[in-house]
């Protein structure tokens, strides 16, 4: 008899993702699609989403981990901060990646004209990718799709309306927008433009499942659970949603990785709020977007994941590298931080590709350090980082996270967590809600604890880099 599974999706920014996992909390198949994006050149700003090659994607690897197997729920994820509008028959008006930064100087002049800091009201900074820009920018620049919309949602609500979800976004999915008020625990109406507002979605805690679709093919009895962010996904998949074990969560770049100052006690700030137990420490590699996973591509053998472990900490050479910039050419003689912004050279001498990417690894660290910092301001966190994505493949990154924020650190290498997340919470209605799917699912992970004597050391390095990254800052603000 075929084996009762519950599946993820999760639609990345990279490739799509499919597992599926048993009621034990087994993996019983993976698939995977990647997603066609041509480089994006520096003078570029658009970046449509192609919503039917997603889309086929998804019945792809669907398909695939279904093969065999009883499904009983869907659980989807997406990557955040994506906009897509439809007209009343749900055919799309427009759909706008989290790379698509066209609406940049729209969403300033909503930061401008705003009575109230917008990092106050939504726990974001502002940015050219949330919703309040883009909105404004369609009202500005595309009259034509806002005199046709019908309805407005995400890329996760968008795929599960698909497979037959309702119309509803969970709670997570709005905060992700950047147009949430988390004081009033609803839209940020002050942020939106006039026509968009009898289009935003009902917003739900947890969207009540639905039957798929049966043109979709894979089981009459399947459910769907519809979408959360990717980041939020990977909590559950972590067992954050079940356990008392509070974490910070951060991304991948400087501008989402840079510490921000809370606003209120009250409220809790990561581009968003704390959603349930904790968050995780999602630092992705992913195919070369980063420092880190460029090298990698230079040294597929593994020798710079090996050196990297026992090599004298980058720090303390004076090697730093901020997060989400390319290595532009790690064999120079000199490095510039800052790529093509920056000709002032940090590194001085020769860096060998360990000592590359140990430095990357420490500025990762350096970076979720700060975070964490800002963060418990408001409210402490307790407990261990839950590192997963790209970063958690290398046994490096663990120890040196550990060290470098004085936290013990609970790793997932091979865990495709964004998907897993979105299959436990396929599975919330079967174990009593996504803590009870997490409880019983979610893996264990690897736990490092921190070297005492490497903390006192990282200490006074995490200042020099926070003296570099506000330099840096200065560099590029005086450049633009």
């Amino acid at each position: 008899m075929a084996e009762r599974v519950y599946v993820g999706l999760d639609i990345g920014s990279s490739g799509i993702r499919a597992v599926a996992v048993t009621s034990e909390g087994r993996q019983a198949s993976a698939a995977r699609r990647r997603r066609a994006r041509a480089p994006m050149s520096l003078m570029e700003f658009e970046r449509h989403l192609d919503v039917e090659s997603i889309w086929r994607a998804c019945l792809d690897v669907l398909g695939e981990v279904c093969a065999g197997q009883r499904p009983a729920a869907i659980g989807v994820a997406a990557c955040r901060h994506c906009l897509i509008v439809t007209d009343s028959t749900g055919h799309v008006l427009f759909a706008s990646g989290n790379d698509d930064v066209r609406a940049s100087l729209a969403g300033a002049s909503v930061e401008a004209e705003s009575d109230r800091p917008v990092l106050a009201v939504t726990g974001h900074t502002p940015a050219m990718i949330h919703w309040p820009g883009k909105l404004r920018w369609l009202a500005e620049e595309r009259p034509d799709v806002c005199d046709a919309a019908a309805r407005i949602t995400t890329l996760e609500g968008w795929v599960a309306g698909r497979l037959g979800a309702g119309l509803e976004l969970s709670n997570v999915s709005a905060v992700e927008t950047g147009a949430w008020d988390l004081a009033a625990d609803d839209w940020a109406i002050e942020l939106i433009p006039n026509w968009a507002q009898p289009l935003l979605p009902a917003v739900v805690r947890v969207p009540s499942p639905a039957r798929v679709r049966a043109e979709i093919g894979l089981n009459s009895d399947c459910m769907v659970a519809a979408g959360w962010p990717d980041s939020h996904a990977a909590e559950f998949a972590t067992c954050g949603a079940a356990s008392n074990d509070d974490s910070v969560a951060a991304g991948w770049s400087t501008t989402i990785l840079r510490p921000v100052e809370t606003h209120d006690s009250d409220v809790q700030v990561w581009r968003g709020q704390r959603m349930g137990g904790g968050l995780v420490a999602e630092a992705n590699a992913g195919d070369g977007g980063t420092g880190y996973g460029w090298l990698r591509e230079q040294h597929s053998s593994g020798e710079l994941t090996m050196e990297a472990t026992g090599d004298q900490a980058a720090a303390e050479v004076g090697v730093f590298v901020l997060s989400g910039l390319r290595l532009m050419d790690w064999s120079a003689p000199s490095l510039s931080v800052a790529g093509m912004l920056s000709p002032v050279p940090y590194v001085v001498g020769t860096p060998t590709a360990a000592v590359l990417g140990t430095a990357v690894l420490e500025d990762l660290a350096f970076a979720i350090h700060g975070n964490r910092l800002a963060l418990d301001s408001a409210q402490p966190a307790r407990g261990a980082i839950r590192l997963t994505g790209g970063y958690a493949e290398a046994p490096a990154v663990g120890q040196i996270l550990a060290n470098v924020t004085g936290s013990p650190v609970r790793s997932f290498p091979k865990l495709a967590a964004s998907a897993w997340g979105s299959a436990l919470a396929g599975a919330a209605d079967d174990f009593g809600g996504l803590e009870g799917a997490a409880e019983a699912l979610a893996p264990v992970g690897v736990r490092c604890e921190p070297d005492a004597a490497s903390v006192a050391a990282f200490a006074d390095h995490y200042h020099r880099w926070l003296d570099l990254r506000e330099r840096l800052e200065t560099l590029v603000q005086d450049a633009l």
